[in-house]
């Protein structure tokens, strides 16, 4: 049984636009916060730039 709808975002590296990973976030969590306030803190490890980088992300559209 779904417990709500999640969507999955792409992260990619902000320095050269390299795909890192992906991320699943609820449009609003039950705090009323929303997916951007989570997305600002995170970093993640960029293989291409051998460091800890900020990430962009963008929301991935699958068909079903």
């Amino acid at each position: 049984m779904p417990r709500g709808k999640r969507t999955v975002f792409a992260a990619f590296c902000s320095v050269n636009g390299f795909r890192i990973g992906s991320f699943r976030f609820h449009k609003q969590d039950k705090r009323g916060k929303a997916w951007k306030e989570h997305a600002e803190k995170l970093v993640k490890f960029c293989s291409d730039c051998r460091k800890r980088v900020k990430v962009k992300l963008k929301e991935e559209r699958h068909s079903a």
